[in-house]
């Protein structure tokens, strides 16, 4: 009888961290189409934040409980990095924070024969 409980915890458990997986995926994808925006030129680090929040909220916003995405620029390349909470299907179970970070070279223009 001690079966049945096990084997349910064990899924429930699978499926926390495939959930976690998951949003962690969105997150990726979210800072890598964040960075190829803030990367484009006249385009700032936080316009590229703002569209991966933006990205993160369609992708997964009911499987983050919170999340917050960041720009940053060194003047030659620019990173948008994000991190999120993912919900917890386990009450006694702690929550699992996920991250990703995308750097992508700013765009310029330099004509045919500059110096």
């Amino acid at each position: 009888m001690l079966v049945v409980p096990l084997v349910l915890l064990t899924m429930l458990f699978v499926v926390q961290y495939g959930l976690a997986y998951y949003a962690r995926q969105v997150l990726a994808g979210a800072t890598q189409d964040g960075a190829s925006a803030a990367a484009r030129q006249d385009s700032s680090p936080e316009s590229g934040a703002a569209l991966a929040e933006d990205l993160i909220d369609e992708g997964g916003g009911s499987l983050l409980d919170s999340y917050s995405a960041s720009g940053s620029s060194d003047g030659q390349t620019v990173t948008v990095s994000a991190s999120g909470e993912v919900v917890s299907l386990l009450p006694f179970f702690g929550t699992i924070t996920v991250r990703a970070q995308a750097t992508a070279k700013v765009e310029s223009f330099d004509p045919q024969g500059a110096p």
